[in-house]
């Protein structure tokens, strides 16, 4: 690894600094001293020498104890590596080291290193593959990405996310409508979010480039970085990260409750070459709401594929029990409907029965009415032709014939050809009578 000159010339001007100051700080008490006791020369610097000695001495207890104390405070595994962590505190790395390697979404050297359980003063070495969130006193720093980068004081690794796509691929278990339980594979790819706006606001995807071949975004990054889910003590279950939640969080919990709007009948029947498979509609559906899901957590949807939806293993032997308890329930739900709707017609019909025959009665009274009160002299052939004439427009009105027995309209016809026969009615203009000659 190539040592940099600055880095060099930065460590030495902390060094000399400090130790300087520390010297001359020594040699102007030792002279002061020497001056006080006005002896010979040799005296004079041997009394310095004994005058010095004791503030060196100070020093060094001054870095043991701190080495000590860093030791205990960070439970770093030698007296040396606490030393080794205060001489870079205090004065800077000397050359490149240490660092860590960052690869595949990982720590892939340096991960039981003091750096990365205290933080810098440090470097990083971060592949095209990966980017780093760092923390620094207890506050998320920065994004960094492909390339070098040094840490300041305390500044460590908080998160690493994986820019490479991901494929995961899940098998889901549901119940179906009837309250089968079923199983269908999910198979899904994604990876972090790298669509930017353009200038009309539309979201546009980055081109890979050599120096960046899995493209991102900082948000991007910091979303996905924020949203692991992190279990209470004594949980057995694994903490989450972005991918498992995009998995077990979002794409679980959709399919499942796609799946239980639908019949397994309907899931499982064949279709015709013409016809969309059932199985097409819900991975549009489960792709759709995916990717609205997936960009609040900074992830892009990549690809849906579903595999075989098929019955459960341990319900196989149960299926055509439960699927007639299914059917035989829905059967008594549609029956009990159609009753209902029955008993509705029959309620209607005799409203419409009851309005038809009060229609009648009122037509059969306003022509009697008529008859009644005229001025011309009641005879009874003229009464019968009106009630037949009444009852002959009644029958021609279907919601009125709809109701009347088919006694009646029989009876009705023989009366009109009888009295047509007598010539009481002219035949072919229903509703003129004709009166008799005077003293006929």
């Amino acid at each position: 690894m190539r040592i940099s000159p600055k880095r060099i010339w930065r460590h030495l001007k902390r060094v000399l600094l400090t130790l300087g100051l520390c010297i001359l700080a020594a040699v102007i008490l030792g002279l002061v001293l020497t001056w006080a006791v006005k002896d010979n020369l040799l005296a004079h610097i041997t009394f310095a020498v004994v005058a010095v000695f004791p503030i060196l001495l100070a020093l060094a207890a001054v870095l043991i104890i701190t080495s000590h104390f860093l030791h205990r405070l960070y439970d770093i595994k030698t007296l040396r590596e606490a030393y080794t962590l205060l001489s870079r505190l205090l004065f800077g790395p000397w050359a490149f080291g240490p660092y860590l390697l960052i690869k595949e979404g990982k720590i892939a050297k340096g991960a039981e290193s003091v750096l990365h359980r205290v933080g810098g003063p440090g470097s990083l070495v971060i592949y095209h593959d990966s980017a780093v969130i760092t923390e620094r006193c207890g506050k998320l720093c920065r994004v960094l990405g492909t390339g070098f980068s040094s840490l300041k004081r305390f500044e460590k690794v908080w998160e690493i996310v994986d820019l490479r796509p991901q494929r995961w691929v899940l098998p889901v278990e549901g119940m179906t409508r009837e309250g089968i339980p079923i199983v269908c594979e999910a198979d899904i790819s994604f990876k972090i979010d790298d669509r930017v706006p353009d200038k009309w606001g539309r979201l546009q995807k980055k081109q890979p480039t050599h120096n960046e071949p899995y493209p991102y975004t900082q948000e991007a990054v910091f979303r996905a970085a924020t949203q692991r889910w992190i279990r209470e003590p004594g949980s057995k279950k694994p903490t989450m990260d972005w991918a498992g939640r995009v998995m077990v969080g979002f794409a679980e919990g959709t399919l499942r409750n796609i799946l239980a709007e639908y019949r397994l009948d309907w899931l499982i029947a064949p279709t015709e070459s013409d016809t969309e498979h059932p199985r097409e509609k819900i991975r549009r559906r489960l792709e759709e709401q995916l990717r609205q899901k997936a960009a609040e957590i900074g992830a892009r949807i990549l690809s849906v594929k579903l595999g075989e939806i098929r019955a459960a293993p341990a319900v196989d032997e149960q299926i055509p029990r439960k699927w007639i308890e299914a059917w035989q329930a829905e059967w008594e739900s549609r029956a009990l409907a159609t009753q209902v709707e029955g008993e509705a017609e029959l309620l209607r019909m005799d409203i419409a029965q009851a309005q038809a025959q009060a229609e009648m009665v009122i037509t059969l009274t306003q022509t009697l009415q008529s008859v009644v009160t005229g001025e011309t002299e009641l005879q009874p052939y003229l009464l019968a032709t009106r009630l037949v004439q009444a009852l002959r427009w009644l029958s021609y009105d279907p919601f009125t014939r709809a109701f009347m027995p088919p006694e009646a309209l029989q009876t009705l016809k023989r009366l009109q050809d009888a009295m047509q026969a007598e010539r009481l009615l002219p035949s072919g203009q229903p509703g003129e009578e004709k009166r008799p000659a005077e003293g006929t």
